[in-house]
């Protein structure tokens, strides 16, 4: 094997095997999101990646094609990412409880991680996700894989090592930690057969997939600043088509506004209309270094979905001034986080609402 020094050398990593024999299940009702990931990881050297629109989908894929990751967004019609991970875990026609799982979504609430979590992913990564991000769960699945345990409360990695979730665990709902009945360890043949009771039992980590890419590939060779640095260039093959679905968005979210002013009839409608192309733009824009606007979006989001009362007038002032900033972030092109200009905006943003947040009708 090559000495570490010489592994950033750009003849090694210019044609990436390393996931070769890697199959990798994708489920993401945004296809174009789901195509960026793909780029990424072929990157690695995936030569079999599946994209699939809903969790009921990809049901339908496992059962089908020998897969031996999942990355899946939350939401998704018919089965969403948490009934997806809850199947894979719990269903004794699961073809692979083991398997590992990278959650990918927007939601990024304490208490939706740590539904995440207790549903039995493996990691967690909030969208606008980075290159060298994605490419580091990846590689905490395949090189750090945690023993899975299956209780009646909780089916899962164990959850006493210290992950990307970064929250601790909670015995409260594991109870398969509880030191008055600690789990029992069963071999991974049985896996198909365990029927989940109050007998916690454990299956010791599945080194499988560093089996597949050899177990002395080292963390270097997978996230190293070359690996990144061509991932990175994938994401920016796309980015003009990115901005313009963004813009879509941005279009959209004004059109919406417009009609919420002259359609009261129409609000709640036109109100997740807006919250929803928030969402969408909170999703991409950090991707492509527009970190002022995801910031914003997710701010707008959160307005719309928590706090918007159709009764109060000064509301309709909070949404009209959040949709002018993004537009003006993406008519003044401000990157990362726009220096003055950026922080003048995030200033008159927030002034307004501390004016107006509080105010009746």
């Amino acid at each position: 094997m090559k000495p570490i020094t010489e592994l950033g050398k750009p003849s090694l990593m210019s044609n990436s095997t390393i996931f070769a024999d890697i199959v990798i299940g994708i489920a993401d009702p945004d296809t174009r999101m789901a195509q960026l990931v793909r780029r990424v990881l072929l990157t690695l050297g995936s030569k079999r990646i599946f994209i699939v629109r809903d969790g009921q989908e990809m049901v339908d894929m496992v059962r089908e094609e020998r897969v031996d990751m999942v990355i899946t967004e939350w939401e998704m019609t018919r089965m969403n990412g948490i009934e997806l991970t809850q199947y894979l875990r719990r269903s004794l026609d699961s073809p692979n409880r083991m398997m590992p799982i990278i959650m990918l979504t927007a939601k990024n609430d304490t208490h939706d991680i740590r539904t995440a979590r207790d549903s039995g992913i493996s990691e967690y990564l909030i969208k606008p996700f980075s290159a060298k991000t994605l490419m580091e769960r990846v590689y905490a699945v395949v090189e750090d894989p945690r023993a899975l345990i299956l209780s009646k409360n909780f089916v899962g990695p164990d959850r006493r090592r210290s992950s990307s979730l970064s929250l601790p665990p909670d015995p409260d709902v594991n109870h398969a930690f509880s030191q008055r009945k600690p789990p029992v360890v069963v071999p991974k043949e049985q896996l198909h057969q365990i029927i989940l009771d109050d007998t916690p039992r454990m299956v010791l980590p599945d080194y499988t997939l560093k089996k597949k890419i050899g177990f002395e590939v080292p963390a270097e060779l997978i996230v190293n600043p070359l690996t990144i640095a061509k991932s990175e260039d994938e994401i920016k093959n796309v980015r003009d088509d990115f901005l313009k679905s963004i813009m879509h968005d941005v279009d959209s979210m004004n059109s919406n506004y417009e009609l919420l002013v002259k359609s009261p009839d129409n609000v709640r409608k036109l109100v997740k209309a807006i919250q929803d192309s928030a969402d969408s733009i909170k999703s991409r824009a950090g991707i492509f270094g527009y970190i002022r606007a995801t910031e914003v979006a997710a701010q707008l989001y959160n307005f719309c979905r928590s706090y918007y009362d159709r009764n109060n007038k000064y509301h309709l002032i909070i949404l009209e001034k959040h949709i002018q900033t993004i537009s003006v972030i993406f008519a003044k092109n401000v990157m990362d986080d726009g220096g003055p200009v950026g922080a003048a905006l995030i200033h008159d943003l927030a002034k307004l609402i501390h004016k107006y947040m509080k105010r009746e009708a």
